[in-house]
């Protein structure tokens, strides 16, 4: 008891000092990584704990409302200081970014550890008399644990532009029915009904038509008599339209030529008989395509037909013959139809 007493001096001068704590703040909301697990995920990248004169850190990471978390790091290894501010979905993540960055700081050329080996399997005792059954093997553990990618404050490099564009080259296709009103080309205010088809290209439009305008009669005194003078038109034209416009909201200017026949007849003359005229005139026209989906598309428009050298219907009388119809120079529509687009490069 006495040499216990003489020695206790010696042996409480003799005891090792605790090691200094590794200076690593982390400060994180509940549910994410402790910070003994912080310092864990660190020794492994190192293969040794970190010590405290190795790496300055502090790590504060703030759950940013339902985006995830976001990480705000300040690291001082040797005469290498940094700052970082990282977000991500998962704590977790962000746990082992902190490990990677601090175990890069401290040993830049560290090698990654080799995969831990697999345990033995152990097996069960068995009954006498019985085979020993072996215990069910564990799931194989993975290679190596995923590290995240290092985290730069740069910009990321833009990626290459791709080598083909939305905009095709090669022209695409359309196809169109359309009807509407017509007013000036036949003795009173009609309808008219046409086909149109033709190329696209990004701003402009080639368009080929297809016209019929339905046949009207007005009532005319002649020689004390009551006649009727008729007349319908068909035609097919050729339009280039530019194509203005942004989005699904096209807008068309057109400038074409139109040829036809314009077929008149007087009912109520024995010596009346139908016949047909040619026609030719310059359109003007001005329109708008919805386009309501990727291949179709609402289109209307508002067309002026110029026939300065149009067909006169007369009836030839003694001594001079008798005009029963004529055209205007002017006529007009208002179109309104239904568009298919193949490969448009809009």
């Amino acid at each position: 008891m006495l040499v216990r007493l003489a020695l206790a001096p010696l042996l409480g001068a003799a005891q090792v000092p605790a090691p200094p704590e590794v200076a690593l703040e982390w400060r994180a909301p509940a549910g994410c990584p402790e910070r003994d697990e912080v310092l864990a995920a660190v020794a492994r990248r190192l293969g040794r704990p970190l010590t405290a004169e190795e790496a300055d850190v502090e790590a504060t990471v703030v759950r940013e409302g339902g985006r995830g978390f976001t990480l705000r790091l300040r690291l001082t290894a040797g005469q290498r200081g940094e700052t970082r501010t990282v977000s991500d979905p998962s704590c977790a993540a962000l746990a082992d970014v902190v490990a990677v960055l601090v175990a890069a700081a401290v040993e830049p050329a560290r090698v990654p550890e080799p995969a831990p080996t697999t345990p033995p399997v152990p097996v069960q005792p068995a009954e006498p008399g019985q085979e020993p059954e072996a215990a069910p093997l564990p799931e194989p553990a993975p290679e190596f644990a995923p590290e995240p990618a290092p985290v730069t404050d740069e910009p990321p490099e833009p990626l290459a532009a791709p080598v083909s564009s939305r905009r095709s080259k090669r022209p695409g296709g359309f196809v169109r029915v359309h009807g509407g009103g017509e007013v000036g080309a036949v003795p009173q205010i009609t309808g008219a009904v046409g086909v149109a088809g033709g190329a696209l290209w990004p701003r402009w439009r080639l368009e080929v038509q297809g016209l019929f305008v339905v046949p009207q009669e007005v009532p005319r005194e002649l020689a004390g008599l009551r006649v009727g003078v008729g007349a319908g038109l068909f035609a097919a034209a050729v339009h280039g339209c530019a194509r203005l416009g942004r989005g699904p909201v096209e807008v068309p200017l057109c400038v074409g030529l139109e040829a036809g026949g314009m077929r008149g007849e007087a009912r109520g003359l024995v010596s009346g008989r139908a016949a047909t005229q040619a026609w030719l005139a310059g359109v003007l026209g001005a329109g708008v395509v919805w386009h309501a989906g990727a291949r179709w598309g609402v289109w209307g428009a508002v067309q002026l037909a110029l026939s300065p050298v149009h067909p006169k219907f007369e009836l030839e009388a003694v001594p001079d013959p008798v005009r029963l119809w004529a055209p205007s120079w002017a006529s007009g529509r208002l179109m309104l139809g239904v568009e298919l687009r193949f490969g448009d490069p809009w």
